[in-house]
């Protein structure tokens, strides 16, 4: 009797040490899921094309591409619900405005939002 209550006690044990292991990987399995996987701030580039991934709000990425041949800059984002992109923006490049020169005044600024129209 008392070899089978050891045989009993080593089952126990090691069921016991299997499903504490498996709610751990459990655990770890719904950390990893529901994490979201961001890629803010990664930069590539090929021929004339350039493209980078920028936090848009707290729970917003968008992909930046920019295109140096056409002089353009498109903005898309990811419609979780549709699963796809979605334009977002663009515009012409060379409707960016240059940088102030010297010669200008020190209380006109050469960025927009700061007194300029």
């Amino acid at each position: 009797m008392g070899q089978h209550a050891a045989g009993l006690n080593n089952k126990s044990l090691a069921i016991a040490v299997l499903s504490i292991t498996a709610c751990i990987l459990f655990a770890a399995f719904v950390i990893v899921a529901t994490r979201p996987a961001s890629a803010i701030g990664q930069l590539d580039a090929a021929g004339d094309y350039k493209i980078l991934t920028q936090q848009l709000t707290g729970s917003t990425e968008g992909i930046l591409v920019i295109d140096a041949a056409a002089q353009r800059m498109i903005l898309y984002g990811f419609d979780f619900n549709r699963r796809q992109f979605i334009l977002l923006d663009g515009f012409e490049l060379g409707n960016l405005r240059k940088p102030a020169t010297e010669d200008q005044a020190p209380g006109q600024p050469g960025r927009p939002g700061r007194g300029n129209p």
